[in-house]
């Protein structure tokens, strides 16, 4: 059992919707600002997920005990390339200004105040560390994972290591079957951005065979904050 029964039943009777996220998900919040893919809407909604979190009245959070073991081996690397690309920006940004200033155009550049984003990015990180409940390894996870892995079924595929992703799902199914066994009836949802691993290819849509297992004990799939707002009812 990955959660108590005691956590289980308290749980399933706040009537709350549930978030389960992904190493990803949580990790994006302190990633390279200047990627195409983050939007201000996701960031807003994100925010808003978390503020409903740690007021305990809107949104119960869930972390898998594998995703708090990737992100504390991977946070580091993830702000060190998240502040190498701004850098990169920054300078280009100002290279453009100067040939631009060269050419006879006129106006400040203002852009430093960016400068300095992880510092006020990682507050964040932390705040949904601190409000998540932490859902446990056991040995029946494992085991499903690694059945998961020879089948391959998704997030698993032939050629990667996937051991790590599917054990964070397989403790999500078994934390959400646990919840929806004891009665709760609201909605439950998956946020991952690793949506290479999740999406048939060339689709936005889940690939069948997670699609089925996520769908077996109603759990929803979010690529990202903005998305998991929504299928949240919030």
């Amino acid at each position: 059992m990955s959660l108590s029964s005691q956590e289980i039943s308290r749980m399933a009777g706040l009537g709350l919707p549930v978030l389960c996220v992904d190493t990803c998900t949580v990790l994006d919040v302190v990633r390279d600002i200047t990627r195409e893919t983050v939007t201000t809407g996701d960031v807003n909604a994100g925010f808003a997920l978390l503020s409903m979190a740690e007021a305990g009245s809107g949104l119960i959070v869930l972390m898998a005990e594998q995703v708090t073991i990737e992100i504390a081996s991977n946070v580091v690397s993830v702000e060190h390339e998240a502040q190498a690309a701004l850098q990169k920006f920054l300078a280009q940004a100002q290279r453009i200004h100067d040939v631009a200033m060269a050419f006879g155009a006129q106006g400040d550049l203002q852009i430093h105040h960016l400068d300095g984003h992880g510092s006020r990015a990682k507050p964040a990180l932390d705040r949904w560390k601190q409000v998540s409940h932490v859902v446990p390894h056991n040995d029946g996870v494992a085991s499903r994972a690694f059945r998961r892995v020879n089948e391959p079924r998704a997030p698993a595929r032939r050629g990667k290591e996937s051991m790590k992703d599917c054990v964070i799902v397989e403790a999500y199914i078994e934390a959400a079957s646990q919840l929806r066994a004891a009665g709760m009836t609201t909605p439950i949802v998956f946020a991952s951005s690793n949506t290479k691993e999740y999406f048939a290819p060339n689709t936005r849509h889940l690939q069948g065979d997670i699609a089925q297992d996520l769908g077996s004990v109603g759990i929803e799939f979010a690529p990202n904050f903005g998305a998991a707002k929504h299928n949240l009812g919030l």
